[in-house]
């Protein structure tokens, strides 16, 4: 039933928004990727109680954020590191999945400028996704738009895919995908940009396919400033 569904990937993005909110809380210098992995599992698991549910994603900080993604480790967080999480919870058989990048301490003018442009790719993507489109014209399309900012060849990956009964489901916007998008489905939209042995950055919502456009179904903040953890001085 496409309401129930609908009704359990909305709230497991209400759970993801409060995972994302924890990080934020626990986000300091010394804090492992592990450590953050197995909070997500705490805050997931209290919300969810009694109920069937699942959690995977990505948990890569420092250096290891420009490798797109990665299970977690042992390694601790240092002043100035990004922290990427991509987040897929499953709410009885609904999957949503979403993604936020976090700062310890403020960015360079480098790094706000590449998560400025994704944010913007983000946003390029969500007016090219309509119903009956081809999914590779919207990769396109996002595509151009890095290329037109001098970040071509950085965005190695797909530039979303449907979601629901899986984490990841076809059609992805990515070369090739010739099949649809239809009313009906919710599909991501995550730009990313990578920069090798440095850092790498990615953005993620879900959004409900309608006749003429998205709906944005997780309504969390995707502002830069406001995944700045602050040092202490």
């Amino acid at each position: 039933d496409f309401m129930q569904k609908l009704e359990q990937i909305k709230r497991a993005l209400e759970v993801s928004a409060a995972v994302y909110e924890a990080v934020r809380a626990a986000l300091r210098v010394g804090v492992s990727e592990r450590a953050l992995y197995e909070l997500t599992g705490r805050v997931a698991g209290s919300l969810l109680a009694g109920q069937d549910w699942e959690y995977l994603g990505d948990f890569v900080s420092g250096e290891r954020t420009a490798e797109i993604g990665g299970d977690p480790t042992e390694r601790t967080l240092r002043a100035g590191d990004l922290f990427l999480l991509d987040l897929s919870v499953r709410c009885g058989d609904g999957w949503c999945d979403t993604c936020r990048t976090f700062f310890l301490g403020a960015p360079n003018e480098e790094v706000r400028r590449a998560y400025e442009t994704v944010l913007r790719c983000q946003q390029v993507g969500a007016l090219t996704v309509r119903s009956g489109v081809k999914a590779s014209e919207v990769k396109r399309v996002m595509e151009a738009y890095l290329v037109s900012q001098g970040y071509g060849g950085h965005m190695p990956h797909h530039g979303g895919h449907k979601v629901g009964n899986a984490p990841y489901e076809k059609p992805a916007f990515e070369e090739g995908c010739d099949l649809t998008v239809q009313a009906g489905d919710i599909v991501t939209l995550e730009p990313g940009l990578y920069f090798e042995n440095r850092f790498g950055l990615r953005i993620e919502n879900d959004y409900l396919v309608t006749e003429t456009g998205l709906t944005n179904l997780f309504d969390y903040p995707v502002a830069l400033d406001y995944f700045v953890k602050e040092l202490p001085t």
